[in-house]
């Protein structure tokens, strides 16, 4: 990948015009149904795919700033990569797929392999797919390889593969593949070895008029969509909502901790403690006898030497000392120790 692609990760956003022409490829049902975009950038493209219909759109960003653009547009978006997260597998009706264009390590074994990003991002997603659930993945023309062919093939059916429109198609010569998800994993030979083919093939661009040549089947909302790495801000959003941190503000605010009336009268002991403990810090009295009073303990340490013959002992003894101060309605300070 070049240097500029490389600062962008990868990114490189489906233009609208595609994202139109993709979106005439499929009827939508009346009932809600979800669609994912693992790479959805400011989410954009989800948008535009999503509009006018029933979808609830999820979508997964790593770069902070177009997170934030994409929570703008789409309903549910985790900041973090899509290996950072937790998805419901079998859950997505759709999902929209333009992965990053450069290389990820893969740990097969001792040996450090590496395997493309197209690929990667395509065998972490395809689980989250339904039964039946469709398939658009953008990548360009060449890097459709044996290795993606055979798990397209393995994974989808009546698969079609499609090439950008010009002038788009000159940019990075792109091409949008799409297909129907599977009940099982049994793999097409002869739609692997067609697949192969497509780097070496010219294609029919993408259908300009309403074809729809694709159903997308409902699906409820995803009981699991979460990340795995902290964020301050969704942490903070998320206890503002949870039902136990409210039940733990209420149990500490200062209603919440009036201390209950006492079964019998005080005795000047207790006084003391609760003053010494600052139970009683405040405003106390009324009229001319009106004050403020502050309890405090300060422990006190004093050192014993003793000679022993020859050898020097020394002790540290501790005691506390209970101090309290008054402040009158005259301004002055009395300290009682």
């Amino acid at each position: 990948m070049r240097t500029a692609g490389r600062m962008k990760m990868g990114y490189y956003p489906t233009p609208p015009g595609v994202v139109e022409q993709i979106r005439k490829c499929f009827s939508f049902p009346r009932e809600p149904f979800t669609a994912l975009d693992p790479c959805c950038g400011e989410g954009i493209a989800l948008e535009q795919l999503a509009s006018g219909s029933h979808a609830v759109t999820y979508g997964v960003e790593l770069d902070e700033h177009r997170a934030g653009a994409a929570q703008d547009r789409i309903q549910n978006v985790l900041k973090c990569g899509i290996e950072e997260t937790r998805i419901a597998h079998q859950s997505c009706s759709l999902l929209f797929l333009n992965p990053p264009y450069d290389e990820a390590t893969c740990e097969e074994d001792a040996d450090t392999k590496t395997e493309r990003q197209e690929k990667a991002f395509l065998r972490m997603t395809v689980p989250y797919l339904v039964p039946g659930g469709v398939l658009v993945y953008i990548i360009p023309q060449t890097r459709l390889s044996a290795g993606i062919a055979r798990l397209l093939a393995s994974r989808f059916e009546d698969i079609k593969v499609f090439c950008f429109p010009d002038p788009e198609y000159d940019d990075f010569r792109q091409v949008v593949v799409m297909g129907v998800r599977k009940t099982g994993n049994s793999l097409d030979e002869g739609l692997a070895l067609n697949l192969q083919n497509v780097p070496n093939r010219k294609l029919k661009p993408l259908p300009e008029t309403d074809t729809a040549q694709y159903s997308v089947p409902p699906a409820g909302p995803l009981k699991l969509f979460r990340s795995t790495v902290i964020d301050p801000e969704e942490l903070a959003k998320q206890m503002d909502q949870s039902p136990l941190w409210r039940r733990f503000y209420a149990m500490t605010t200062q209603s919440a901790l009036k201390l209950p009336r006492p079964p019998l009268p005080l005795h000047s002991g207790h006084l003391g403690l609760l003053l010494a403990a600052g139970k009683l810090d405040g405003v106390v009295g009324e009229g001319a006898d009106r004050h403020v009073v502050k309890g405090k303990v300060t422990k006190v340490v004093s050192r014993v030497e003793e000679y022993k013959g020859d050898v020097l002992e020394q002790r540290e003894l501790d005691r506390y000392v209970v101090s309290i101060k008054i402040l009158n309605r005259n301004g002055e300070i009395r300290e009682l120790t």
